[in-house]
């Protein structure tokens, strides 16, 4: 029989790049023969803001386990009781299989089901030490526990973090991809600019405020994108001109990737993942946390733009074409593949 892949993966209330990439996993591996699922807390939950089709199985029991272990809760008597009904409920993972832990539960991940075989996925390198104590030395965690397979990351700038941090780890590097079918080129643009305010709200606010105060925005429209499905957060980057990067720590920040296929001129802060595809030839990079700088070349695009829209235009088709060729389905499928091969063997 196949090793069974079980992706743990959180319910969020909002739309999250890091939830769908989970999704996608499941959803490529099991297009390649591989026997992959995801594992949700809530029985008959699914994420519904984007489109796929995956096999889902859920355990209240496991992520209960999960809540206990990174809040430090001692298992008392009536957890206990608590914890013998989920169980009752939940899926039983087999010995055999392997389940995969985004890097947001913190540092006992490896002290969930100590038996089975574990891999981390890990989004986002900044949060690996989100829930480890400064009064702690773990000289065990999840990223060097023998039961921990690899662990996979998603950009240059991740597999840096993570190799220098835990030298001795398995650590496989993939590329994300995005997909063309929903997030392509458009050429038929308006005077509009979108962000998404979920990060740095403090930024955004002074951003937008200043250039409302400095009259920048003479016909020109902000879209906040927010709750939104991915086929209408593509329709508004399609219609837009720019895109305005609030990336904050990004194991790589796909919003901005995204934007730029839709032929988005991005304006913003890289974030560190996005290191590797804030190109100076179609995009305006802003050094973190410098307000001005970021208001500035948003007025040096907007004004570049009523002296020569073509020149913007250009630039945007440039980054779409940038992304297709580096950021595509295709190389996405291969690494993953490729990974999980590697990892099995």
């Amino acid at each position: 029989m196949k090793t069974k892949i079980y992706f743990v993966c959180p319910n969020n209330k909002f739309a999250s790049g890091g939830v769908k990439q989970i999704y996608r996993q499941v959803e490529t591996l099991n297009r390649n023969g591989f026997n992959a699922v995801i594992l949700h807390k809530k029985i008959g939950k699914k994420d519904d803001w984007f489109r796929t089709e995956v096999p889902i199985e859920y355990s209240p029991y496991l992520f209960k386990k999960l809540k206990y272990s990174y809040k430090e809760k001692k298992v008392n008597f009536f957890r206990k009781i608590a914890l013998s009904f989920l169980q009752r409920k939940s899926k039983k993972i087999e010995k055999d299989s392997i389940l995969v832990f985004p890097e947001i539960y913190g540092p006992h991940i490896h002290n969930i089901e100590k038996d089975i075989s574990k891999v981390i996925f890990n989004q986002n390198c900044y949060y690996t030490f989100g829930y480890f104590s400064i009064h702690e030395d773990y000289q065990i965690n999840p990223y060097n526990h023998p039961k921990t397979l690899a662990t996979i990351v998603a950009s240059e700038d991740a597999l840096n973090y993570m190799k220098f941090t835990f030298p001795l780890a398995n650590i496989l590097k993939m590329r994300l991809g995005v997909d063309s079918s929903v997030f392509n080129f458009h050429d038929k643009k308006e005077k509009q600019i979108c962000f998404m305010p979920r990060k740095l709200g403090d930024d955004v606010t002074q951003v937008i405020s200043i250039l409302k105060q400095r009259k920048s925005l003479n016909g020109w429209n902000l879209v906040p994108i927010d709750n939104k499905t991915e086929e209408e957060v593509a329709n508004i980057m399609k219609e837009s001109i720019l895109f305005l990067s609030f990336n904050h720590k990004e194991g790589f920040g796909l919003p901005p990737v995204e934007a730029m296929a839709c032929g988005c001129y991005v304006i913003g802060y890289r974030g560190q993942g996005g290191k590797e595809y804030f190109k100076n030839d179609f995009s305006s990079p802003v050094e973190d946390g410098n307000i001005v700088e970021f208001v500035q070349k948003i007025e040096e695009a907007l004004k570049s733009y009523e002296n020569n829209p073509s020149e913007i235009l250009h630039k945007g088709k440039m980054a779409s074409d940038f992304v297709s060729q580096n950021y595509n389905l295709k190389n996405e499928e291969l690494d993953t593949v490729n990974i999980w091969n590697r990892i099995l063997s």
